[in-house]
């Protein structure tokens, strides 16, 4: 049910981990498919991606001005109705997400950057 993100192309550069503050979550923009984006999150040095869609209600999970609300260093927070979320499981912390987490995307650390898998 409802639109399928495209397939990341593998080794395609994401975000570059100096970029990345400690903690923080950002949302990628991707060039080949301008409907789609991905939060990628630090805790220490766990790095993570997700797909940007709340599983509560479908929206993506920044505020208006494109930043995502991290709170205790632990959790990224949805913009629309407050689900939080584990940054480095994506996993539901609370929150109108009932238990369901975010979509994680494979990654790999390489080199200081962050590439799909």
């Amino acid at each position: 049910s409802g639109r399928r993100v495209t397939l990341l192309p593998a080794g395609l550069a994401l975000a570059r981990v100096d970029d990345l503050a400690d903690p923080c979550a950002i949302v990628v923009r991707l060039e080949h498919d301008p409907y789609a984006s991905l939060i990628v999150t630090r805790r220490g040095e766990a790095i993570a991606a997700f797909r940007n869609k709340c599983p509560h209600a479908g929206y993506p999970l920044q505020r208006t001005d494109g930043r995502i609300v991290v709170q205790e260093g632990r959790y990224m927070v949805c913009g629309a109705h407050g689900a939080s979320f584990t940054l480095d499981e994506g996993a539901c912390a609370g929150g109108p997400c009932n238990g369901d987490g975010l979509e994680r995307i494979a990654i790999v650390v390489r080199d200081g950057e962050v590439f799909a898998a």
